[in-house]
């Protein structure tokens, strides 16, 4: 919670953001709302004014252009009252300034930081401005949701079942790991594990004597467990190229987010579609 003290020991004001947030379409920018809780102590006057401003920042994450925009509250002044109230300042985001979010997070959560003032605007003993920073943290779920409904992007979620077969819920632990890989930029290692995550599927799917048998027929002739098949070897022959370098092929290949968030993305649909099968 950033904490804003006024006069020595005269009142103080917390400002603590909330996990929402929401977008307002426009062309090609858009207007986003963040909300904070407020919270008056000490000797303060109930309905005295304040107004709050501030700078939106990228938290904690690896990039120069980390600034997102000024931050200001559209409706006016803030009221101390005697129990907690909200409000709401709003900043202007790029469809640019969005792409570039999505790929630092890479799955993530996201972290912004609020560069905060409030000022005084009435009974000012002292001096009336106070600042403080407000660490803003938006659950992957909640900020996918909003892209989603702004069109400015889909996303999805694959929830792997938790199995007591052990091979499946390893697999479950590869795409774990796999994630923590892409936001650490190592992307030819996500791709080796999402080819092993496919280890239990192929097991699990006799992926290798049905894929022989539709190989022997047209595409157009396979039933629908054979093209399973094909689909499955296929992707696993793709990610194979990560942990080989087979000279002349896979030692040529190169691997970068989006291969890495593609395979990744497969091998966990594919693990979740296990719970439907014997």
């Amino acid at each position: 919670m950033a904490d804003f003290q006024f006069g020595m020991n005269d009142y103080g004001v917390g400002v603590q953001a909330q996990q929402t947030v929401a977008f307002t379409q426009g062309w090609d920018v858009h207007r986003l709302a963040l909300t904070f809780e407020v919270t008056a102590r000490g000797n303060y006057t109930v309905d005295a004014p304040f107004l709050a401003s501030g700078d939106l920042w990228v938290h904690d994450m690896p990039s120069p252009a980390s600034y997102i925009g000024a931050l200001h509250a559209p409706t006016g002044p803030v009221a101390l009252k005697s129990f907690k109230t909200q409000f709401v300042l709003e900043t202007t985001v790029t469809d640019r300034q969005l792409r570039g979010l999505e790929k630092l997070r890479a799955g993530a959560d996201l972290a912004l930081r609020a560069q905060l003032t409030l000022t005084a605007l009435t009974e000012t003993k002292h001096w009336p401005v106070a600042r403080d920073q407000e660490i803003i943290r938006v659950p992957h779920a909640t900020w996918s949701n909003a892209l989603t409904q702004l069109d400015a992007g889909a996303f999805v979620d694959v929830l792997i079942p938790i199995t007591t077969v052990e091979s499946r819920a390893t697999g479950a632990r590869r795409i774990r790991e796999a994630e923590t890989a892409i936001r650490d930029g190592r992307y030819e290692h996500a791709v080796a594990l999402a080819r092993a995550a496919l280890d239990p599927v192929r097991e699990a799917c006799d992926t290798h004597r049905v894929n022989m048998e539709a190989l022997k027929k047209k595409p157009a002739e396979r039933d629908q467990e054979e093209r399973w098949a094909v689909f499955i070897q296929s992707a696993f022959n793709l990610f194979s190229g990560a942990p080989h370098d087979d000279a002349g092929t896979t030692e040529n290949f190169t691997w970068t987010r989006a291969d890495a968030v593609a395979a990744v993305t497969a091998a966990a649909g594919l693990l979740a579609r296990l719970e439907d099968l014997p």
